[in-house]
């Protein structure tokens, strides 16, 4: 994993999703892009392609690294 690629990590504080407008509470789990400085919910697209990423990375799928 880069360094400015997207990760799992827990929210620091309340906020928004900007992709479904959901609250996001403290303490929850969420996808963090680091590149934009957003964080998304866990019914986003971008929080399952982070999934995705994840799963493909872990074992070793030929578009892992894309």
């Amino acid at each position: 994993m880069k360094n400015n690629d997207p990760y799992f990590t827990l929210a620091r504080f309340n906020s928004i999703c900007p992709e479904t407008g959901k609250p996001i509470k403290k303490g929850e789990e969420i996808a963090y892009y680091p590149r934009v400085k957003k964080a998304f919910h866990k019914d986003s697209k971008a929080y399952e392609q982070v999934r995705l990423l994840a799963f493909n990375e872990s074992f070793n799928m030929m578009d892992a690294n894309y």
